[in-house]
């Protein structure tokens, strides 16, 4: 009987010990995990914070006063003139059919555009 009670006794410790490690294992991959999430949040708050940066950036660089400003600057571009301007029944398209009329506009029209861009 002694030697149950023995083997009992060391059967609930060893249960026990069993038990602690596994538990302070647990614990320590627990908390490698938490400090991992602080880590992931923490890089999403900083991404948050960028994109704003980002946004407000992209705004002022995309005025429409400061882009004008740049074209200006930079491209030299003018004011399109009337002369410049092309009715889009003056065009001809393969699929018309050919009417000496249109065929006459057109090519009056388009030879004023030329004129007009050669006088440039």
């Amino acid at each position: 009987m002694g030697n149950i009670k023995t083997a009992m006794v060391v059967l609930w410790l060893t249960l026990t010990l069993i038990v602690a490690l596994s538990s302070s294992v647990l614990k320590n991959k627990v908390q490698i995990l938490e400090r991992q999430l602080a880590g992931i949040n923490t890089n999403i708050q900083k991404d948050i914070e960028n994109i704003h940066v980002l946004k407000a950036e992209w705004s002022h660089y995309n005025t429409p006063e400061r882009l004008r400003k740049l074209a200006q600057n930079q491209l030299s571009l003018e004011n399109a003139k009337p002369e410049q301007i092309i009715n889009y029944s003056a065009l001809k398209f393969n699929n018309e059919g050919d009417s000496s009329v249109n065929t006459s506009m057109n090519k009056k029209e388009l030879t004023t555009l030329v004129k007009a861009v050669k006088s440039k």
